[in-house]
């Protein structure tokens, strides 16, 4: 039977979708063809900005028609269905924001599992499954576009510490770079051309001796000049495997060669000039450098997500970074990011749930816990820039989260 066109007013619970007249990167769902089961997909496609879909009555109700609606297995519709997506006035109240981030962690380990796939082929057979990565690529941009930004920025942030496997710190990068371009409102192929750099920039790195990798991580024993540069010819190493491959874009390639270019001229490769990246590879540089701070890859210390964006912020006044994109990307995750825990000067303990853009040091806390540690039967909700009659008034001291100890171990780019 034809397909119809039919306005996403008219949808009801047990439809079948056949065809959704968007780009897959504009659309909440990992598929353009599914049957409907709750009024969240409904609701999902009219917040995305889809006007009319194309159902298939052979396959589903018609429009006069109602059956009982059947389950779908898909993982966006249940992490949707699971969250409450009721609006409300004023930040939204903790344990939904905790549902947020356990969701969004579920996300990110079945996500990570479908990257490492990626690579685990590329590393079995020499070659790289073009689908394979196209396939991983679409369900991230398909994640960012159905969970609120802040679970997933906490979800690939936290607990990261000495661990900057090589998946892990493909599917982050990834994944922010394509929360920033979204920002930025790149158009499909742009974005795709960017999400595709960014899960693949650091292939090279396969084929870069481990014991310099591993080698790179111990401060007291630093690399020797031949084998520093032969670390950061992994840029090259990338372009000249997927140029192999065949399929990729050059400006998709161009991107990945220079993600470790500064703006002042440092990175490398060296004489490339910082000042002629298109904006794009300025945004995978930030989003690649922000997951290396956090994880302490390369021997640094570990920094918390507040840690490594006051990192950055220093970098960009040194001329380092592009100070644009590094203020789209503050904007979208704070001074002290949703879902951090932080300890107030009065020695309470909270926990970030909005943030105030105008006074970004100051966004809304719920706090959990009383001067003495004990947990508060129910969370108080404070704006800290608006205490007009607060006495004394609250203010942020610092960040409880704390990055564990760096596991040498686990410093390698291993898939």
């Amino acid at each position: 039977m034809a397909t119809k066109s039919v306005a996403t007013q008219q949808l009801r619970v047990g439809m079948y979708v056949a065809k959704l007249d968007v780009s897959w990167f504009r659309s909440p769902f990992l598929r353009h063809s599914f049957l409907i089961h709750s009024e969240t997909q409904i609701d999902q496609l009219r917040r995305a900005g889809i006007q009319r879909v194309q159902i298939d009555p052979s396959r589903g109700e018609d429009v006069a028609a109602r059956d009982e609606p059947s389950a779908s297995d898909s993982l966006l519709a249940t992490i949707r269905a699971s969250l409450s997506l009721t609006s409300s006035q004023g930040p939204k109240p903790l344990a939904q924001l905790n549902e947020e981030l356990a969701q969004a962690k579920i996300a990110s380990k079945q996500l990570e599992q479908s990257v490492r796939s990626v690579f685990a082929s590329l590393s079995e057979r020499g070659s790289l499954d073009h689908r394979q990565a196209a396939d991983a690529v679409r369900e991230i941009a398909a994640v960012t576009r159905t969970l609120p930004h802040s679970a997933i920025f906490m979800a690939l942030s936290s607990q990261r510490a000495g661990n900057s496997s090589f998946s892990q710190h493909a599917l982050a990068t990834c994944t922010l770079s394509l929360v920033m371009g979204q920002s930025f409102e790149y158009n499909p192929l742009e974005l795709q051309e960017l999400a595709m750099a960014a899960l693949l920039h650091d292939i090279g790195l396969l084929q870069i001796p481990a014991a310099i990798i591993q080698r790179s991580a111990n401060t007291s024993s630093p690399l020797s000049r031949r084998e520093q540069q032969i670390l950061q010819s992994h840029p090259q190493l990338s372009i000249l495997t997927l140029e192999r491959q065949g399929g990729f874009e050059t400006r998709m390639l161009q991107l990945i060669g220079e993600h470790h270019v500064r703006l002042n001229g440092s990175g490398y490769p060296q004489g490339t000039r910082g000042e002629f990246t298109s904006e794009r590879s300025r945004i995978l540089m930030i989003a690649d450098h922000y997951d290396e701070l956090i994880t302490g890859f390369g021997g640094a210390s570990p920094l918390t997500p507040h840690q490594a964006l006051q990192r950055l912020y220093q970098e960009a006044q040194e001329g380092l970074l592009d100070r644009t994109i590094l203020s789209s990307l503050i904007k979208l995750v704070g001074i002290y990011p949703v879902h951090s825990r932080v300890r107030l000067n009065t020695q309470e303990q909270a926990v970030v749930t909005e943030l105030n853009p105008s006074t970004s040091h100051q966004p809304v806390v719920a706090i959990t816990h009383n001067p003495g540690g004990d947990e508060m039967p129910t969370p108080l909700v404070i704006d800290l820039s608006d205490q007009a009659t607060a006495s004394p008034e609250r203010a942020i001291a610092t960040v409880m989260d704390t990055p564990e100890p760096r596991r040498t171990a686990h410093s390698s780019r291993a898939t």
